[in-house]
């Protein structure tokens, strides 16, 4: 086999072996993207989920913002937040 026989099988197992890399690094990057797509179940699972939370915040913004009759014979009673803070600050100064 002369040296030129030799270089050319050379360059052509390198070029092959170069191309099956990079495709074997495109299969690696097309796979690890496959469970990023989400499922019409999830999808349903997330709203359902943010409806919730959505609720819930709605509930606690009113329980700090709102005025409730909590137990009318023993006169408890919610006030908004920031009344009651300045009812407290207002209380300690008072002593």
């Amino acid at each position: 086999m002369s040296q030129t026989e030799l270089s050319k099988s050379t360059r052509l197992l390198s070029f092959t072996g170069i191309v099956v890399a990079l495709l074997a690094f495109v299969m690696i990057l097309f796979v690890a993207d496959l469970p990023s797509g989400s499922t019409p179940v999830d999808q349903a699972v997330n709203e359902a989920r943010q409806a919730k939370a959505d609720k819930a915040r709605v509930a606690s913004l009113a329980k700090l913002t709102g005025y409730e009759v909590i137990n009318a014979d023993a006169g408890i009673v919610r006030i908004p937040i920031e009344d009651a803070m300045n009812a407290t600050v207002a209380a300690y100064k008072n002593n």
